[in-house]
């Protein structure tokens, strides 16, 4: 009978234990939370919800679900990634096995829609721990997408690229956007041909610009005053003044060739994406520095300004 007892009491504390160990292994885990989208509230814009929320969306499908299986699901069928250069994202997602099993995570600081309320923009701080129980992240950085809905309704996207920079001092979180969103404006149907057409235009004219006047000439002339720099290693800079300022001893003269834009049915707001080289002098043979880009650009009247410029440098190919 003792020995009967003995064993239970054995049993029973080998299973307390475990249990204790386990809520404390459970308590370790993190929870990640992200920032709660202020689309309640009564002067937020209606048509920015679907953006942010399809953002909000993707990333929390990321944390419940890993990175692959949230691109997969949340890219367009003619969504783009960059690696080298643009690639289709749901091709190049497929393909990697095994999927990564870090936690990646990113919540929206800043968006815009079109005024035909068809295609919209993103972009925030990402975060990424080699384990999801990383109390710390071992990479940081901002991301940029731009969405667009989907024939079915849906909202998927079609252009996701971002920046490595060091930890922030501070968490950025408030969600902010053009106030200009907040009037009821109409949408105007517009010839989308002609006006992809003009944004192509502006993005060769600001290409040839800046091979041969130099980078910061041609950007400011083409910038709108709440432009967003992003750059690999270094902060965002955000608004003309700043970006100004920050290109004040630079001449780098840089080709821009882009590969695809396209604009919303209301005709003001666009992205392009493509290649770049950039050279210290014209006149250089070889570029110093090569990679891929992406801009969103919105029309006031008939004018294209630039109001996102993102670049993604690579390193040059053995034997180039």
């Amino acid at each position: 009978m003792m020995k009967t007892l003995r064993r239970v009491f054995v049993l029973a504390l080998t299973l307390f234990v475990a249990y204790v160990s386990h809520m404390g292994g459970a308590a370790q885990m993190r929870t990640v939370r992200l920032p709660p989208l202020p689309v309640k509230d009564a002067n937020f814009p209606a048509r920015l919800a679907p953006v942010v929320e399809a953002e909000h969306a993707f990333a929390q499908y990321s944390i419940d679900h890993g990175m692959k299986d949230a691109f997969l699901n949340f890219a367009a069928p003619d969504g783009v990634i960059f690696r080298r250069g643009p690639v289709n994202a749901i091709e190049t997602w497929t393909r990697r096995n095994p999927a990564p099993t870090g936690l990646l995570t990113w919540w929206p600081v800043y968006a815009d829609v079109s005024r035909a309320g068809d295609m919209g923009w993103t972009t925030g701080p990402w975060e990424f721990r080699d384990k999801p129980t990383d109390e710390k992240p071992s990479a940081n950085g901002h991301f940029f997408t731009v969405w667009r809905k989907q024939p079915d309704g849906e909202w998927k996207f079609v252009l996701d690229l971002g920046i490595n920079h060091k930890a922030p001092d501070a968490p950025e979180t408030l969600l902010q956007y053009p106030l200009s969103l907040r009037k009821n404006t109409r949408a105007a149907v517009a010839d989308s041909e002609a006006a992809r057409k003009s944004l192509l235009d502006a993005e060769r004219m600001l290409s040839d610009d800046s091979s041969s006047k130099g980078m910061r000439e041609a950007l400011l002339a083409h910038a709108d005053e709440t432009l967003r720099l992003y750059r690999e290693s270094s902060f965002p800079v955000v608004g003309r003044e700043a970006i100004s300022k920050m290109f004040k001893a630079q001449t780098e003269f840089i080709t821009w060739k882009p590969l695809k834009a396209d604009v919303a049915a209301s005709g003001e707001l666009g992205y392009a994406y493509g290649t770049y080289e950039l050279r210290a002098k014209p006149s250089d043979e070889k570029p110093s520095e090569q990679g891929s880009y992406a801009r969103v650009w919105k029309r006031q009247g008939a004018v294209w300004r630039v109001v996102m410029d993102v670049t993604n440098p690579v390193r040059p190919s053995q034997g180039q």
